[in-house]
């Protein structure tokens, strides 16, 4: 068995403040025994106006949230993924949302792009185009090992994207984290559906660490969530601020992939018929 904790936070404009904060709550799961703790998406930075984040974020070797994840994996013999960081591209002009995993000696061991940006058009405040600000990440599909386990990483709006999380389970991934900054539009009807579902078609764990609370006037949904890969969900949170922890079994990975063969099973359909 091995210990996961996700850390769901309320992510504002101060990094200092945020800093803080992500300390005291990794440091928290690390003394319930967390051995391997994921924060959410952004969790160095979230402001109202995305276009601001160019300018305001850092290159990735200056960012201070990044720094503080090293040193507290490697003092608290963890391992950490650190959800997303926002970190300024090398031009200047957008930034990356990128996720590490981070060892207990404190090395980076992998870092992943978010794929898919959130451009949508859900009416009046819920239209977002992402992509003005961060830039798709180029590295494809990241798995890597982490204490037992392989994780396969993604990041928030990935998250409807099945053929991602399809291929990511069949590289070998057993635990997809799926940090996030949902939004409280598409929350209620889609977060815990979605992540269920894609637990239970790959047979994996689900470790999905969410923003939560308002700041400038713009909600997150929060509800972080643990699933198991029959899709039973083991840890829940609310709308604060917190820490919540599962026992993850690489076994029951493999007895549901067993009992539910659904990876194996899969087959190339080609060419759609239209039948007319």
């Amino acid at each position: 068995m091995t210990v996961f904790a996700a850390l769901q936070l309320c992510t504002a404009d101060d990094v200092a403040q945020n800093n803080a904060m992500i300390e005291a709550l990794v440091r928290d799961a690390a003394r319930q025994g967390a051995q391997v703790v994921s924060l959410p998406e952004a969790a160095n930075i979230l402001l109202k106006d995305q276009m601001a984040y160019p300018h305001l974020c850092l290159p990735e070797a200056e960012d201070t949230t990044l720094a503080l994840c090293i040193a507290l994996a490697a003092e608290l013999g963890i391992w950490l993924h650190t959800g997303s960081l926002l970190v300024r591209t090398k031009d200047g002009a957008r930034v990356w949302n990128r996720a590490h995993v981070i060892s207990p000696e404190g090395r980076v061991i992998a870092c992943y792009d978010k794929l898919h940006t959130f451009d949508v058009a859900l009416g009046g405040a819920g239209d977002f185009i992402e992509s003005r600000a961060v830039s798709p990440g180029e590295r494809g599909a990241v798995i890597c090992d982490a204490a037992g386990h392989t994780l396969g990483l993604s990041i928030c709006y990935d998250l409807r994207f099945a053929y991602l999380f399809h291929a990511l389970a069949t590289a070998g991934a057993d635990v997809l984290m799926i940090p996030a900054s949902f939004s409280p539009i598409t929350g209620p009807l889609h977060w815990e559906v979605l992540l269920k579902a894609r637990a239970i078609e790959t047979g994996s764990y689900v470790v999905a660490a969410a923003q939560c609370g308002t700041r400038d006037g713009v909600a997150t949904y929060g509800q972080s969530r643990i699933i198991s890969p029959m899709g039973e969900v083991l840890a829940t949170a609310e709308d604060d601020p917190c820490v919540i922890l599962a026992d993850i079994d690489v076994q029951t990975v493999a007895n549901t992939r067993c009992r539910l063969p659904v990876l194996s099973q899969t087959r190339q359909i080609g060419q759609v018929t239209h039948a007319r």
